[in-house]
């Protein structure tokens, strides 16, 4: 008799079931690809869009930066708002064009795993960007900023779900867009700084009242013009004393006026400063008339005064004085034509260094006058930082090409040197301006055409 056997249901064959990474390993993972394509390696696997990780990479890249900042800054070091501003506004421009391509993508749903990507490169930037700031070269700066715009590039070629060609538009679409953010932010703003120093409030009342005795006794050291010898008078103007190179950069001049350029006995300086309050005349509107007025006194009608002017410029051709507490009136551009033109001087050369500071030349216009200015009316000069001997127009024109008294010769030397070292910086042209008057044509050793000016 045949064995009857108990019949049992087939059992299907089910797939093992997947788990799911923890949030300690996205989050680590996410770091060690960025770290990957950093080197770059290659790495298959793609960034993991979990929403929890990508706020935990948002904390790490904030947290990363302040530690950078702090370690740079050294002790007593303060937190800057305005640093954490520009670090949420340059993270917020990146991942907009991150969704923007991903939407133009029609791969939105690629966007969180961009967005890891992109967190992940910024806090390999943060690392790398801190260990090269410590050797103190902007162009190492700037190489960084173009490189980690490069492997946000390639994180879009990398993590969207297309054709080989577009992922390739969309990865160039993406660095050109990247680059651009590079090269338009300007000086990085950190978000931790020096603690500044605090100094004792300014006597305001005792420094006005001695501005009178401070300008004649800069006017009584200037020396007469003698009869019939051309001779070169200098007076600079360094109005801003918020950072110190325009100080600095107003005195190299003077001295090179007077051991170079035959103005020994012949110069006037005018700063914004605690290190000069006591021996030099105010920046301000009313000794640059009276400077101006009491140097044209002492000169001869073949002579030449050389006026330089450093600070701060503003859109709307204002030129800044600034000196703490002090309520000085900025200097518009038509009040400065009105005081250098009125001022009774027989020949001058003017030159503005400032941002914008092609608006003053049409107020400063007149047959006997050169002006000079560090940029166009509508673009920005660089190098106004701390620290610095020059701003970048002033080492260009002054310490790198005015070697005598051809001064349109030396401006057609420095233009290309300040172009060199802003592009080098990723910076836009400053365009810096000269216009040359009909009749100091004949006066100073120029080339220049038209009867009117150029």
């Amino acid at each position: 008799m045949a064995e009857v056997g108990i019949w049992e249901p087939p059992v299907p064959d089910v797939p093992p079931v997947s788990r799911t990474p923890t949030l300690v390993e996205n989050v680590g993972w996410n770091v060690l690809l960025g770290l990957a394509i950093f080197l770059p390696l290659p790495m298959k696997r793609p960034f993991a869009g979990d929403p929890r990780a990508i706020l935990v990479a948002l904390f790490m890249l904030f947290l990363f930066a302040f530690v950078a900042d702090y370690v740079d800054a050294g002790r007593g070091a303060v937190f800057q708002r305005w640093g954490l501003y520009a670090l949420c506004a340059m993270l917020l421009a990146k991942v907009t064009v991150f969704l923007v391509i991903a939407v133009g993508c029609a791969r939105v749903e690629r966007f969180a795993n961009l967005m890891a990507g992109l967190l992940a490169v910024e806090i390999g930037g943060v690392v790398v960007y801190a260990v090269v700031h410590a050797f103190e070269s902007s162009i190492a700066d700037r190489v960084v900023a173009y490189y980690v715009a490069l492997v946000g590039a390639r994180v879009m070629f990398r993590e969207l779900d297309l054709t080989l060609g577009r992922r390739a538009v969309a990865a160039l679409v993406a660095f050109s867009a990247l680059a651009g953010l590079v090269a338009c932010r300007g000086p990085a703003v950190p978000v931790v700084a020096p603690l500044p120093v605090k100094r004792p409030a300014l006597d305001v009342e005792s420094i006005y009242y001695d501005q009178a005795r401070l300008v004649q006794a800069a006017l009584d050291d200037v020396l007469a013009s003698q009869d019939g010898v051309p001779e070169t008078y200098f007076v600079g103007f360094a109005s801003s004393a918020k950072e110190d190179v325009f100080e600095n950069e107003v005195k190299h001049i003077e001295s090179q006026f007077r051991d170079q350029l035959g103005a020994e006995g012949r110069t006037v300086l005018m700063v914004n400063s605690r290190n000069t309050m006591d021996e030099l005349p105010l920046a301000n509107g009313p000794n640059l008339e009276s400077v101006l007025k009491g140097v044209a006194r002492k000169m001869g009608p073949e002579d030449l005064l050389f006026l330089h002017m450093t600070s701060h410029g503003s859109k709307e051709h204002k030129f800044s004085v600034l000196f703490e507490s002090m309520r000085l009136n900025d200097l518009s551009a038509k009040r400065i034509g009105e005081i250098v033109n009125g001022a009774g001087l027989p020949w001058r050369v003017v030159v503005v260094s400032a941002c914008f500071s092609g608006g003053y030349i049409e107020d400063l216009k007149s047959p006997r006058a050169m002006v000079i200015t560090a940029a166009s009316a509508d673009r920005t000069s660089f190098g106004c930082e701390n620290g610095r001997e020059y701003t970048y127009f002033g080492a260009a024109y002054y310490r790198d090409s005015l070697t005598d008294g051809d001064f349109r010769a030396a401006f057609e030397r420095a233009v290309p040197l300040v172009r060199e070292r802003e592009e080098s910086n990723g910076y836009k042209h400053s365009d810096p301006q000269i216009w040359v008057g009909g009749e100091i044509v004949d006066k100073l050793p120029l080339v220049v055409s038209g009867d009117g000016g150029t």
